[in-house]
């Protein structure tokens, strides 16, 4: 019975007091007001259970405020007994015609008001039921929606790897003395990509599922992040962009896994190399910093627009710029690095870099003082870009 708001609206004090004496011994939280228009005010700040509206007011009458009620989605659901001295048929259909919901006549007994009022709370929860399950409902079909999306979007964006790997391949049985090495690079480049867009679209749905439980063991960053760059060198030296990478000097150990981590950091780079070109740079930093260890992704590419800066982490998001032809995929992968990174308890976020482009950067919380002793120390490493060569644009345009 706590919390149920009934409205009590009526011009004549009496009645008002009346009604309260019935309602408060039973536990119900009492409103009161003294014309149509504080009811309607009321109604729109409190959302009353029930309202208990006198028909013959001065002013706005309670057929008028009962329309209007009914007519408002915020308050539609709220339950109207109309209380009139009118006892003729044709008042109380004019009055259930408006929308009202119960019917009493005064002077009004005690046992049947009670007991109309306790149905009128019953069919107002029951409601209330119904709307949530409904709601519910409209965003679990949205979810399905976005779903049959993602499988249209997955098939186009699954083609362009795969023509590499055939296209490719291809060559390697036309071309007659062709230099494979190139064309075998790309296919598995174009392999690997495919490989991390199924990856990323199962590990999605387990991670909010809470079906994938990281695998934290003591990891040095270091490592896992040249790793990363390393693995991303070809695509970078074909693309003649230049991925440097900056490593602090100190010990920046991680309660990681490794395999979830180097994931998010093979997506952060991948997503910056597809919004760059011939002549821009990547720049990977790893550092030490009082709220734990981060690293960062930085690209001179279009940038992220502000009002998109989150929602290029929700699943199936794409970032929208100026053109059809600056139009690419931003949202499984940045969702997966998201959810790993949660799961790992540190955070990840977007800002304009300072070279202009993006800067994507991942804060995780450092390893204890004392358990850092297995973790020995990464020399820098900088990885020059190399300038494509004509095998490389000759195949470049197999893709």
């Amino acid at each position: 019975m706590n919390n149920i708001e009934i409205l009590i609206v009526d011009d004549d004090p009496r009645g008002r007091k009346l009604l309260a004496s019935y309602l408060k011994p039973k536990g119900y939280d009492v409103l009161m007001a003294s014309s149509g228009e504080e009811a309607l005010e009321i109604a729109a700040e409190s959302t009353p259970a029930v309202m208990l509206l006198d028909v013959m007011m001065p002013g706005m009458s309670g057929l008028q405020v009962c329309r209007a009620i009914k007519e408002n989605p915020a308050t539609r659901l709220t339950q109207i007994m109309m209380v009139t001295a009118l006892g003729g048929e044709d008042d109380r259909v004019e009055g259930l015609d408006t929308g009202a919901d119960d019917y009493i006549a005064k002077p009004v007994p005690k046992a049947e008001f009670l007991a109309k009022v306790r149905a009128l709370v019953r069919a107002r929860t029951l409601m209330g039921e119904l709307d949530q399950a409904r709601q519910e409902l409209e965003k679990r079909n949205r979810e399905l929606e976005l779903k049959k999306t993602l499988a249209q979007t997955l098939v186009h964006d699954l083609k362009s790897p795969l023509t590499t790997v055939v296209g490719n391949l291809d060559l390697l049985d036309r071309k007659v003395g062709f230099h494979g090495e190139v064309s075998l690079r790309r296919a598995r480049d174009g392999a690997d990509r495919m490989s991390r867009m199924i990856m990323d679209l199962l590990d999605v749905e387990c991670l909010e599922d809470g079906g994938l439980e990281p695998v934290l063991k003591e990891s040095d960053l270091k490592a896992l992040v040249l790793e990363a760059v390393d693995s991303h060198q070809t695509r970078s030296d074909q693309q003649g962009v230049h991925l440097n990478v900056d490593l602090c000097d100190e010990t920046c150990g991680v309660e990681a896994d490794a395999a979830l981590m180097r994931r998010v950091l093979d997506n952060l780079i991948s997503n910056a190399l597809a919004y760059s070109s011939d002549g821009m740079e990547i720049s990977v930093e790893v550092s030490r910093c009082p709220e734990g260890v981060k690293f960062s992704v930085a690209d001179q590419g279009p940038g992220v627009p502000a009002e998109q800066s989150q929602n290029i982490f929700e699943k199936y998001s794409r970032l929208d710029l100026s053109g059809a032809a600056t139009r690419k995929n931003r949202g499984l992968g940045l969702t997966f690095c998201q959810l790993a990174v949660e799961a790992h308890g540190g955070t990840i976020w977007v800002e304009d870099g300072p070279a202009g482009g993006a800067l994507f950067q991942v804060l995780l919380p450092e390893l204890a003082v004392g358990e850092e002793s297995a973790i020995e120390e990464t020399n820098f490493v900088l990885f020059p870009a190399r300038v494509a060569t004509a095998e490389d644009q000759v195949v470049t345009q197999v893709v």
